[in-house]
């Protein structure tokens, strides 16, 4: 199963466009819900959200594309790491975020809520991304 480093590269950066698509497609609509709301305080959540996800995505592309280049059969580990440490690090960051805020039980929520939504949603998107990836990568 070779693969060519141009696939490689075009692969990433599909999923850099992509996962950046749905970020900031994500972010505009919890900015017109802030709008409709009037609930400004949605702002910090938003941000916190976004910027999380944005970091996660490039560095799970990164790594990808590092492990990719080496060996393809070692990318089933890396999809179970690189899960498990999004996991540990969103736990991290929502704990982070509860421990600032412990007075505001309401923006804890809302944050939980919307940090929950973006998490879920890139979830889903890198598993069916780098699914079909690897179902092209067999043929």
């Amino acid at each position: 199963m070779e693969v060519s480093v141009t696939n490689i590269e075009r692969t990433v950066a599909l999923y850099n466009k992509v996962s950046l698509w749905i970020i900031c497609a994500m972010t505009l609509v919890g900015l017109l819900v802030m709008q409709v709301s009037g609930w400004m305080s949605l702002l910090s959540v938003l941000i916190v959200s976004s910027v999380f996800h944005l970091v996660c995505s490039f560095s799970y592309g990164q790594a990808w594309k590092a492990v990719a280049r080496r060996s393809l059969e070692t990318l089933p580990k890396l999809y179970l790491a690189s899960s498990a440490l999004r996991l540990m690090a969103a736990a991290i960051v929502m704990l982070a975020w509860c421990v600032v805020n412990r007075a505001d039980i309401e923006s804890i929520k809302w944050f939980a809520a919307v940090f929950i939504i973006y998490y879920v949603v890139m979830l889903v998107f890198d598993a069916i991304f780098f699914a079909k990836v690897s179902k092209n990568s067999n043929k």
